[in-house]
Order: structure tokens, then sequence, then C-alpha cells
């Protein structure tokens, strides 16, 4: 009897730059709330207070939460992209079913995307991590030794 187990080959995180404008925004807020704190009276600081925590939490909390809820896992068998707030959302993809893989490079200063068809016809399309040429070229050889 045999057990085939599966075996976690890499794990990433996307790349932290897509942090780096809710951080401009958390500093801006702090500089904004600290320059005004002589200018006004407590109440209206108190709103000006408020005001600031809703923009720090529209801004750089939830983008936070995504950045740290999204990861691509490769495994011996599976390939499964979580991203989204808090990574609620999840594609899984065998590699046994896997028909091509291409690499796309956007326009502009945008990142490199990986574009994965399966046998049946749906597309995984997996975005925002360096190292793309390098991830495919593995996804590949792992497929290959699979079949």
């Amino acid at each position: 009897m045999t057990f085939s187990t599966e075996l976690t080959v890499v794990r990433l995180k996307p790349a932290a730059r897509k942090l780096f404008v809710p951080t401009l925004v958390l500093a801006a807020v702090c500089f904004a709330l600290a320059f005004l704190a002589d200018q006004f009276s407590s109440a209206d600081y108190e709103i000006a207070l408020m005001a600031g925590a809703l923009v720090v939490v529209l801004f750089w909390v939830f983008p936070l939460l995504s950045y740290l809820g999204s990861y691509l896992e490769l495994t011996t068998k599976t390939l499964t992209y979580r991203f989204g707030f808090l990574g609620f959302r999840k594609k899984q993809l065998a590699l046994a079913e896997l028909s091509s893989l291409e690499i796309q490079k956007p326009s502009g200063l945008r990142a490199k995307v990986i574009s994965i068809l399966s046998v049946d016809g749906s597309e995984l399309v997996v975005r925002g991590y360096s190292r793309t040429k390098l991830l495919a070229a593995e996804i590949e050889a792992l497929a290959k030794a699979t079949v």
C-alpha cells in the first residue's frame, strides 16, 4: 500500500509594493492630525480625529488585511491561489489538469501576470508576485512531473 503525500514546494506572498500607497495615506493622516492638534478646538479636533481614523481604516487597514490574507501555494499536486479581503476568495487547480501556462506583460508599471489554463477551459490569473518567470518554470516542471 502506497501513501501519496502532498508536499508544499513554495508558498509566496504578493509583492509588498502593494502597500506603498496605503502607507503614504497613513503617514499623511498622521502628519495632518499632528499639524491640526493646535489649530482646532477640542470638539473640532475630535471630529477631525474620527475622520482621520475612518480614512486610515478604509485606506490602510483594509489593504493591509487583504495583503496579509493573500498567498500563492504550490504543492506537488495542486496550485492554490488565495486572494481578496482576508483571503476569502480561493482558487485551486490540480497540476495534472494544467493545459497551458503563459506570462503576460501588461502595459505601464504593472507587474507581470501568469495566466494558467486548465483542461476544462477555466483560467487562473495570478498577478502581483515577483519572479514570475521562475514561478512559471516551477509550475510547468511540477505539472510535467505529475502527468
